[in-house]
Order: C-alpha cells, then sequence, then structure tokens
C-alpha cells in the first residue's frame, strides 16, 4: 500500500501543478487582469511625462527635485489631488506588476519566440519586470505615507557598495555593468528595427494613431536604452575605480549628461525622448496585446 501511494503521489503534485498553471493561464485572459495590465501602463506613462518634465527644469537651470521615480511621485504629490492620484498609480503598478508575474508563469503575447530559450528569456524578463514595478508600488505608497525614500541614485550607490564588498566583487559589478549597457544597446536596436510593434494591436489602430505609436516608440525606446547604457558606464567606472559613489541612478545620469559638452542639447533630446517613452506608454496603455 505505502508502495502504491508513492508511486501516485507524483502524477497527483503534477496534476495540481498542471491545475495550478491552468487557473494562472486563464485569470490571465480575463477582462480584469487586462484592466490591471493597462492600469500600470498608464501609471508608468505618468510618471515618464513627470520624469521629463523634471529633466526639462534641470536642462533650463536646474532644480533640486530628482529626475527618477522617487521625484516623480514627490512632484505628483504636491498637485492638486496628487495623493488621491498616487494612490491610483499605487494600484496601477501592482497591478502591472501581478500581470507580468502572471506571463512569466503562463506565457503572453510577449513571451512567444520560436526557440525555447528565448521564450524562458522572455518569462524571466517578465518575471523582473514584475519586481520593478512592485518597488515602484512600494515606493509609491511611502510617498503617499509621507516616509522617507532613497533616490534611484542613492539605491544603486548602497547596492554597489555591497557588492563592492563582496570576494571578487569588482568583477562582479564590471559584469553587471557590461550587461546593462548590453541591455541598452538591445533596446536602442529594439528601436530602430521597431520590434515593439509586435505588442501592438496595429490592426485596430488609424493611420494618426499608428504614426503616433511608432514615433513615439521609437523615441521613447530609443532614449530609454541610451540612459540605461549610461547607468551601465557608469557602473563599470565605479567598480573599476573601486568606488560605489561613481555609479549613478537615473536622476544622476541625466544631471551628468546636462554637464556634458553641449549637455542642454544633449539633455533636451533625452528629455524628449522620456516624454515619448510616456506618450507611447498611453498608446500601449490603449492598443497592447495583453
Amino acid at each position: 500500500m505505502s508502495q502504491n501511494a508513492t508511486v501516485s503521489n507524483p502524477p497527483a503534485v503534477g496534476s495540481i501543478a498542471t491545475a495550478g498553471a491552468g487557473v494562472v493561464r486563464t485569470a490571465r485572459h480575463s477582462r480584469a487582469v487586462e484592466a490591471m495590465a493597462r492600469a500600470g501602463l498608464g501609471a508608468r506613462g505618468l510618471t515618464y511625462l513627470t520624469i521629463a518634465w523634471i529633466a526639462a527644469q534641470i536642462a533650463f537651470g536646474g532644480t533640486a527635485q530628482s529626475a527618477d521615480q522617487r521625484g516623480a511621485f514627490e512632484d505628483v504629490a504636491s498637485k492638486p489631488f496628487g495623493r488621491v492620484l498616487l494612490i491610483a498609480m499605487a494600484v496601477g503598478f501592482g497591478a502591472y506588476a501581478l500581470w507580468r508575474w502572471s506571463v512569466a508563469i503562463a506565457g503572453g503575447p510577449d513571451t512567444q519566440a520560436e526557440s525555447h530559450f528565448k521564450r524562458l528569456l522572455q518569462r524571466l524578463g517578465a518575471l523582473a519586470t514584475g519586481v520593478i514595478y512592485a518597488g515602484f508600488c512600494i515606493s509609491t505608497v511611502l510617498v503617499v505615507t509621507g516616509r522617507p525614500t532613497s533616490s534611484s541614485t542613492q539605491q544603486q550607490q548602497s547596492v554597489t557598495a555591497r557588492l563592492l564588498a563582496l570576494p571578487l566583487g569588482r568583477a562582479l559589478v564590471i559584469a553587471i555593468g557590461v550587461g546593462v549597457v548590453i541591455g541598452g544597446i538591445v533596446v536602442i536596436r529594439g528601436a530602430v528595427t521597431r520590434k515593439f510593434e509586435r505588442n501592438l494591436a496595429l490592426e485596430k489602430m488609424g493611420r494618426r494613431a499608428r504614426s503616433w505609436a511608432v514615433g513615439s516608440g521609437i523615441a521613447g525606446n530609443g532614449a530609454g536604452g541610451f540612459v540605461l547604457a549610461l547607468v551601465g558606464i557608469f557602473l563599470v567606472q565605479a567598480a573599476v575605480a573601486n568606488n560605489p559613489h561613481a555609479s549613478k541612478g537615473l536622476d544622476q545620469t541625466l544631471r551628468t549628461v546636462a554637464h556634458a559638452p553641449f549637455g542642454q542639447a544633449l539633455l533636451l533630446i533625452v528629455t524628449a525622448g522620456l516624454a515619448a517613452y510616456g506618450l507611447y506608454s498611453f498608446m500601449e496603455m490603449r492598443y497592447r496585446r495583453v
């Protein structure tokens, strides 16, 4: 009897796992999950438009406000009904995280690569994106409740310092930095080749909407990839110098661009790209395949 029970357990476990995956897959196609995804995309759009607004102020003389997610949340909070809007954004970010995790588990329109390895990478990417947006949700809640939060640069320097303190820490940070640079280049390549179009229901768009979606997608993803590559370069520099303070988050990266030769013009171009990414997020909110 015990032997039979031992033999019968694995199929039972497999059946439960299969049933669980089926539930997740069914839930992912529900209207509620679709609404969650679109709410998160809307929150992302507002965040990047606000970051672009802060970056523009830096270009035209400077501001103490952080040009990153924290700064964007604080800027929104300072506006009339800002805290109400932040609560809605927190819900949106949390919903978006749940959606990306459901895609990581059950797959989705953006995890349909031909090879098993690429599908695995896409699912891992969805999982990581969910973690990032869960962090945005937490940061938004902290701002709403008036609790202190760290800027992107402070967070990155803290993590970099911990990594550098590990055995072979410098090599690890260099590897991560190179990976971030490569990631930025991949994003830029995706913008140029218009890979992002695969996630859009182009057949539902009119000519003008398609033009806005493609234009903002190219500019927004291109600018995002450029900034991501810069963040990776600063991370490599921090490892080479064994100085965690040389690493920079989004805010300090944009401020560094502002102080480069022709920095104002370059920062305004990047700012326009970040604003375009915000607009593209709203286009995704309406037309993304979920």
